[in-house]
């Protein structure tokens, strides 16, 4: 045998001497070499098969449905479905479904009449009779009623559905009520435009250059408005309240003798808190927009109690707004005494509650519109009565470092007006000063008429005067020069110039002359004691008070008005008005 020699030609190098081999097997040698032979068999088995065999099949499946309105011939569906697989193996499933023969339902309700009352519901299935429903209502009545309904389909027997009503009994009476007469209250809204009564009159203060002719006017859709229609048909049931044209005249009844109570209370506004005072007096003219106030108290709680605080004073039912502004007092031997004067609630208004104000119409303004200013952030409206509004061009009107009531007040002067406060509701209403011009008075209707049954005093004077029948007007920084004349007059006899800040407009000048005008002229002042009763209220500057004299009334205009009243040591309550008229005898 020869040797075998064996070769390594790559070290090894995690080899550790001696090198160990090992022969698992006896390796065959052929032509005289060294080798391993390695086989690798796999044993082929005999086919395995895998099936999946679905097979469904179905005979005699039917569904039947059979209705009065489809034929009797039977409907069948047949499902039938298979798959099979290359191993011949079939799977069967049936199912069947089955009605029975009949199927019915049967309702029945009664009710305790004196005929059964009787609902029969009947619904058949897979029968070929026919299908029919009945229904029979029975009520007392005479007469008999029928009424016969019958459906045919084309493609089924004829079907019948028949609905049979019998009345039977004695006549029952009905009754119908019909409303009548003004429709209910109610807000009827509408974007509907409604123009003003009366001629419209466009004015046009400054000219547009670039606007081509012709000039084409837009307006805007008119917002919702809404208003309250109290009911009524052609004829008003519930008719508004009359215009300022048609006035009541006030006048007390005339009788023997007039039985009062007189009442006088007052309590602090802000807590109710009851102030005992002992007599009051109140008054007021035409040239005051508030009411100067005079207050007694009975002890000097009360007057603390009352000091810089709103009081609502009660006369005989008549309320009064006033602030006790300066107390006073004072002592004698057994005697003390504590007093306060004030003003009435438009004192809120003046330097003494609200800073000075210095105010320019900046823009062009209407004369409410500049009150309105003047009363911005108050808490007071203001409204316009008896005087037009008009517009002021832009820096026409300024006042400074005055209270808001001052300003207004002097823009009300320019045209000849005044102001009246409402307490009770803030409002102040700026009126002219002759509500009612002395050329007029003949066949105006009075606001108050007295007679000699009330006037518990009487006195008068005559003031002289020049009868004036023609002022001339004009603007300061801007504004017009206007002649106002008394209508039927010469015009030759003329008044003191007049030249204010709001003499802007023709309307303006023709307010401010026509006051100024009724100014002149001989002029009687008559005084008058009044009582304080339910048809006699107090009076108000600027009415137009009537004076019966027999048969005859003379008027004249309320220049200034007082109340007082006064508690004695015994609880005995005296309440007297005075007022003063003037009456132009010229």
């Amino acid at each position: 045998m020869t040797a075998i020699i064996l070769r390594f030609d790559t070290p090894w190098l995690n080899a550790v001497s001696p090198i160990t081999l090992r022969f698992i097997d006896t390796p065959v040698i052929v032509d005289n070499s060294f080798g391993i032979e390695c086989g690798f068999i796999w044993s082929m088995l005999s086919d395995i098969e895998q099936s999946l065999m679905l097979a469904e099949f179905a005979s005699d499946i039917e569904s039947k449905i059979e209705s009065p309105w489809l034929n009797y011939n039977s409907s069948e569906v047949v499902i039938s479905s298979a798959w099979t697989s290359n191993v011949a193996n079939d799977s069967l499933s049936q199912i069947h479904w089955l009605n029975n023969d009949e199927v019915r339902t049967d309702s029945s309700i009664n009710w305790s009449l004196p005929i059964d009352h009787q609902v029969t519901l009947s619904v058949n299935w897979v029968v070929p009779d026919e299908h029919q429903i009945q229904s029979s209502i029975n009520w007392l009545d005479i007469a008999a009623h029928q009424l016969q309904t019958a459906v045919v389909w084309i493609d089924g027997q004829d079907q019948e559905s028949l609905l049979i009503i019998q009345y039977r009994g004695f006549v029952v009476d009905d009754e119908k009520s019909i409303k009548w007469g003004f429709h209910e209250p109610r807000w009827v809204c509408s974007t509907k435009y409604r123009p003003p009564v009366g001629k419209v009159t466009l004015r046009f203060n400054e000219p547009l250059s670039t606007q081509p002719n012709p000039i084409v006017l837009r307006f805007t859709a008119s917002p919702n408005y809404c208003y309250w229609d109290d009911g009524g048909g052609l004829i008003d049931a519930n008719p508004p309240l009359p215009n300022i044209d048609f006035k009541i005249p006030i006048e007390p009844q005339i009788r023997r003798y007039y039985l009062m109570q007189p009442t006088i209370t007052c309590v602090r506004v802000s807590d109710s808190l009851p102030i005992v005072i002992v007599s009051c007096s109140i008054s007021q003219s035409r040239g005051q927009w508030a009411r100067s106030v005079s207050l007694e108290f009975s002890s000097r709680i009360d007057a603390q109690r009352a000091h810089n605080e709103l009081l609502l004073i009660t006369i005989n039912g008549y309320e009064f707004y006033a602030i006790a502004e300066q107390p006073s007092s004072s002592k004698a031997f057994g005697i003390e005494t504590h007093s306060s004067t004030g003003r009435s609630r438009a004192a809120e208004l003046s330097s003494s509650y609200r800073l000075p104000i210095s105010y320019t119409n900046t823009v062009l303004r209407s004369l409410g519109g500049i009150i309105g200013d003047l009363l911005q952030n108050t808490g007071w409206t203001a409204e316009l009565s008896g005087i037009p509004d008009f517009s002021v061009p832009a820096g026409a009107f300024s006042v400074g470092n005055k209270s808001p009531i001052d300003a207004i007040n002097e823009a009300a002067s320019q045209l000849g007006c005044m102001i009246l406060a409402d307490d009770a509701t803030r409002k102040l209403t700026i009126i002219p000063r002759w509500p009612t011009v002395p050329w007029e008075m003949a066949t105006a209707v009075p606001d108050l008429t007295v007679h000699d049954a009330v006037i518990t005093n009487y006195s008068e004077s005559v003031s002289r005067n020049p009868l004036c029948d023609v002022v001339w007007l004009r603007g300061e920084q801007q504004g017009i020069s206007a002649k106002v004349k008394r209508t039927g007059s010469a015009g030759n006899i003329p008044a003191a110039d007049i030249s204010a800040q709001l003499i802007v407009d023709n309307q303006a000048a023709r307010i401010a002359g026509t006051n100024a005008l009724a100014d002149t002229g001989d002029k009687l002042n008559v005084t008058l004691s009044l009582p304080v009763m339910v048809d006699l209220p107090p009076a108000t500057p600027g009415m137009l008070i009537g004076i019966r004299e027999g048969a005859e009334v003379f008027k004249g205009t309320c220049d200034s008005w007082s109340i007082r009243a006064s508690v004695s040591d015994r609880g005995d309550i005296d309440i007297e008005q005075s007022i003063t008229v003037i009456r132009s005898i010229a």
